[in-house]
């Protein structure tokens, strides 16, 4: 996948059987439409002092969110690949395959969850500074970084199920535990807020 692509094309490369891209890389595409439709209300609010500097904030990790997906799509890929039983291999060797293959996509699941966590944070500050008229826009940009929030926990939490299963969690757990815990409460509130704001 790359960042210039048709959207009915990205469409058709999800549906085929491959990991490249898969639902990592949909989770940071559905993060970026969250970011632009987030940039277009703080356009809208560019009167209010307190959204100066948001756009270009989103702008930055609208074109974070698609480069982490497309390395997202790349790791899925090379899971996908050490999960492949090969005839002849071990047991150990294949544990190992799979627990370095998790491990890159933990690693890109994690970046995909961080900039979702601050595309959050933008739609957070928009709701209570943006534009008034465009509060369901930011509706829809909450319930949309819902589903890249969970989209990354998701992928994280079924890296750290790999790695227990094929080795030593213990290291992977102690550096992205916190964070898996983190993207979830934060789904929980951009579906708490997308839900309020629906309401008004």
């Amino acid at each position: 996948m790359t960042s210039r692509v048709a959207l009915g094309d990205l469409l058709d490369a999800l549906a085929r059987d491959q990991g490249d891209p898969g639902g990592g890389a949909a989770s940071g595409v559905i993060t970026a439409v969250a970011a632009a439709l987030a940039q277009m209300v703080s356009r809208y609010s560019s009167a209010e002092p307190a959204a100066a500097g948001i756009d270009a904030r989103l702008a930055r990790l609208r074109d974070a969110a698609v480069a982490a997906a497309e390395r997202d799509g790349r790791a899925s890929g090379a899971l996908g690949d050490a999960l492949r039983p090969v005839s002849g291999d071990d047991r150990g060797n294949r544990d190992r395959r799979i627990v370095e293959a998790a491990a890159g996509a933990i690693e890109t699941s994690a970046a995909l969850g961080e900039i979702a966590l601050g595309v959050w944070a933008e739609v957070r500050l928009l709701a209570d500074v943006g534009n008034r008229h465009l509060m369901s826009d930011v509706a829809v940009a909450a319930d949309a970084v819902a589903a890249g929030l969970g989209g990354a926990a998701t992928n994280l939490i079924g890296g750290l199920a790999l790695v227990a299963a094929h080795g030593d969690l213990g290291p992977v757990e102690a550096a992205h535990g916190d964070l898996r815990d983190r993207l979830l409460a934060a789904r929980r509130e951009a579906r708490g807020l997308a839900d309020r704001l629906a309401e008004e």
